[in-house]
This record gives C-alpha cells, sequence and structure tokens, in this order.
C-alpha cells in the first residue's frame, strides 16, 4: 500500500511486543551518546540558571536578560541549515566531539575569567553567542545519530529518554546551579560547569561508530543544492510542515517563560531569591521527567493530534502560572505552592512537546536528510531570539505577569489554529507504514548515514 507525504512512517504494527521504556540503553554506542548527554545537559542547566542571575546582578534590567538569550539563538539562525549539511555530510561522532571540546574550552576560560574579575557585560554576550554558535551544529548531528544506533521501535522511546535525561539534569542542574551561585558565587559554579561537561568530551571520544562516507561534492553551489535539496523534501511534506509551524509557536512564544520570565517572576514577583530560581527550575524538570518517561513508555500514535493541543495546552499552563503569582502577595505565603505544582504541568507539557516532536521528524526523515531535516527546527529556535528580545521589552513595558499571558494565549491560538485547519498533519499518525532507517543490532557498530539516495529517491521511499 502507498503511502503520500502526509504519513508518520514508523515500525509497522506487525503484533510484536512494543519496546520497553529503557529498551535503547541496551544498546552500547547509544548509552555512550546518553551518558554524554547527562553531562552535556547538567553542565547546560547549570549555566542557563547561573547566568541570568549574573546578567540580573550585573545590570538588573529584564531587557540585558532578554538580549544574551537573543545573542544566544542568532547562530540557530546564522548556522542552523548549514549546521544540518554538515551533518549529512561529514561524520557525526566527529562533529559532535570537536564541537564538544571546544564548548569545555570556552567554560574554562570564562571560569578563570570570573574567578580572576575580569568578566564585563560584553564577555557574558560573548560567551552567548559562542555558546550558541556551537550549539547550533551540535544539536542536528547528535539527534541525527540516534537512528543509526538503535532500532526503529526504539526510535521514539530512544529520544524520550534523551528528553528524559534533559529534564533529570533541569532538576539537578537548576537546583545546583542556583545553590552553588548562593554559596560560591558566579565564578565557582562556572568552575563546575567545566568541570562536568568534561564527561560530554570523555563519553563521545569512547564512541566506536565507523566513518561515515563523506560528502565528496563541495563548495558553496554544493552546499546550496543541499540546502534546496533538503528544504524541497521537507515542505513537499504536510507532516514536517506541521511540526515545523508548531515548533515556530513554541519556541518563539513558549520558551520565554524559562529564561526570561523566571528569574524575573522568581526575583521580582515571588521574592525567592537565586535559590528559589533554581528551584522553580528543578521544579519544571521533575514535571518534564515525569513526561518524557510517560512518552518513551507509551509512544503516542496520532501526533497530528497530539502536537497542537499539546502547545495549546502549555500555552494555557503558562497562564495558570501567571495567575497563580498574583495570589502569595495578596493571601499569605502558603499561596506560594501554588505557582510551583503549576510549573510540575507545564514542564510535563514543555517535554511532551519536544519529544515527540523530534522523533516525528527523526521518523518521517530518510537517513541521509536527517541532518537537514532536524536543522529546520533551528528556523524556529532562532525566533527565541524574536520571543526573547521582545518578551524582556514587555515584561519591563507592562510588568512580567501580564506580558507572559499574553505570550500564553499566543501559544494557545496557535496550537488550536493548527489543530483546526492542518487537515492534512491532523490526520497523521506514526502507524501508518512508509520509509523506515535500518535498524542495528544491539552493540552493533552501525555507521551514520550521511550520503546515500538521492532526495527523490528518498521521497519514492516515503511513497
Amino acid at each position: 500500500m502507498a503511502h503520500g507525504h502526509g504519513a508518520l512512517p514508523t515500525a509497522p504494527t506487525d503484533g510484536s511486543p512494543q519496546p520497553g521504556t529503557f529498551d535503547a540503553l541496551r544498546h552500547r554506542d547509544f548509552r555512550l551518546l546518553w551518558a554524554g548527554h547527562f553531562s552535556h545537559s547538567l553542565a547546560l542547566w547549570m549555566e542557563q540558571t547561573a547566568l541570568p542571575l549574573f546578567v540580573l546582578d550585573l545590570t538588573g534590567s529584564g531587557a540585558h536578560l532578554g538580549g544574551v538569550l537573543a545573542v544566544r539563538t542568532v547562530p540557530q539562525l546564522l548556522f542552523g541549515l548549514i549546521a544540518g549539511v554538515v551533518s549529512d555530510w561529514f561524520d557525526r561522532r566527529m562533529i559532535m566531539l570537536v564541537v564538544k571540546t571546544l564548548v569545555f574550552i570556552m567554560y574554562s576560560v570564562f571560569a578563570i575569567a570570573l574567578i580572576a574579575g575580569y568578566i564585563e557585560l560584553w564577555h557574558v554576550y560573548l560567551l552567548a553567542f559562542g555558546r550558541g554558535s556551537l550549539m547550533a551544529f551540535d544539536q542536528p548531528a547528535r539527534q541525527s545519530l540516534i537512528p543509526a544506533l538503535v532500532p526503529n521501535e526504539m526510535l521514539t522511546s530512544a529520544v524520550a529518554l534523551m528528553t528524559a535525561t534533559t529534564n533529570v539534569m533541569r532538576i539537578l542542574g537548576a537546583s545546583a546551579g542556583g545553590l552553588t551561585v548562593a554559596v560560591v558565587g558566579t565564578g565557582g559554579a562556572f568552575a563546575a560547569v567545566a568541570i562536568i561537561y568534561f564527561g560530554a568530551v570523555s563519553a563521545t571520544y569512547l564512541m566506536r561508530i565507523p566513518k561515515a562516507k563523506t560528502q565528496l561534492e563541495r563548495g558553496m553551489g554544493a552546499m546550496r543544492s543541499g540546502l534546496v535539496e533538503g528544504a524541497r523534501f521537507a515542505f513537499a511534506h504536510p507532516g514536517i510542515r506541521g511540526v515545523i509551524l508548531l515548533a515556530l509557536v513554541y519556541f518563539t512564544f513558549g520558551m520565554s517563560y524559562m529564561q526570561v520570565f523566571a528569574p524575573i517572576f522568581a526575583k521580582g514577583v515571588l521574592d525567592i531569591g537565586d535559590a528559589g530560581f533554581g528551584f522553580m527550575l528543578s521544579t519544571s524538570g521533575a514535571g518534564a521527567l515525569v513526561g518524557a518517561l510517560f512518552i518513551a513508555k507509551r509512544q503516542p500514535k496520532r501526533l497530528g493530534v497530539v502536537l497542537p493541543l499539546v502547545v495549546a495546552l502549555f500555552g494555557a499552563l503558562l497562564i495558570g502560572f501567571s495567575f497563580s503569582t498574583y495570589l502569595p502577595g495578596r493571601y499569605g505565603d502558603i499561596w506560594l505552592i501554588l505557582p510551583f505544582v503549576v510549573l510540575l504541568f507545564v514542564g510535563a507539557a514543555q517535554t511532551t512537546f519536544f519529544s515527540l516532536s523530534n522523533a516525528a521528524l527523526l521518523h518521517m526523515s530518510p537517513p541521509e536528510l536527517r541532518g537537514r531535516v532536524i536543522s529546520l527546527l533551528s528556523l524556529d529556535r532562532a525566533m527565541i531570539t524574536a520571543g526573547g528580545a521582545s518578551a524582556g521589552l514587555l515584561a519591563e513595558w507592562q510588568g512580567v505577569q501580564l506580558a507572559q499571558t499574553i505570550y500564553g494565549a499566543i501559544c494557545v491560538v496557535g496550537g488550536l489554529a493548527v489543530f483546526a485547519f492542518a487537515r492534512a498533519f491532523r490526520v497523521a499518525r506514526t502507524d501508518d507504514g512508509g520509509a523506515q532507517a535500518e535498524a542495528p543490532a544491539p552493540d552493533s557498530r552501525t555507521e551514520a548515514s550521511t550520503g546515500g539516495t538521492t532526495a527523490a529517491a528518498a521521497r519514492s521511499k516515503a511513497e
């Protein structure tokens, strides 16, 4: 039976038992990828707690907080699509190893300079831009490598496990970051970040994946052809278009709550300080962990229905969180528990969208185009720049509570609009059959696919 581009392919439903939640960890190289992501995420969340607090202490400005976030995400727009081509053309493990080594060096230099008292605001912007540039190349390589390390029927579970790891580290890293800043200062926190990140370098080095064939045709002309090839395939596919549109709403108006609004809520509204901000992120991470493990276990099939409704629910929860922060100041500190309860559900909705959207794109993409398809999300992530910058300005102009309510309402409208009007996406399921990635046996040394068939052949497979 043929299938059009609206199908979201996955393993056939042949009656075989569904993989267990942690079965993907039986594969050696996926275990190492997961372990490296463990260190990567712990360091990242400690940094994302320490850096906003440092910016607020240095400037007292929500606008600068949004500006640092913007500078960090601009490289996603500048380099994201190019990084997707690089991920498809060259060895993905080597890309990750080079990137992680440079990140380790950058964190180490920043920590030394901070402890020595040489850091000024422009150094923070420089760190944000450098970190964002390297992340642009790390993410498509890491995500595209997963299907080469586990069987196809474990793909959604493996992506969810990676997301679960991110959120375990959000719990630990956000708390540790806030407490470390409170106890030993920002310099000590960044020294710890550098030490922890070395674990990501080591785990990536230990991976033993045969080198993939590299793209022989190089040059700007070939780069443009590669970009067009990936974009043509992606935008001809209703499922991919639907995910990218939802991600545009999610990243632009949803993600600002964590990096712009949350520290302002912690220090300016709830009056819980640096450690309290870390606890806010940890609480959201606890909910996200539950959501990720639920996805790893259940592996929902009707993503065309689930994803837009999750974005709408996420927006509604952000509105609920904003409203809940009015209560402690008016009715006593006992009501302080309510914003944290809402944050549990915010985290669960956030990780549900992130896990399922990434898994859907990997299921829908042929191996030789996965890096480019995943990198299309970099355009949406780059919109965190606009969202974060305008969030900081709106918070200063109208107050953070009203600003968060407006952003949440836009998520609600965006999710429901996609659900109502994108019928080709709404009817899509992940059990419709279609093109499959080759599944390696446990502990095999399957190479990451970077060469192979053309986009036309990939489309004919999907059909």
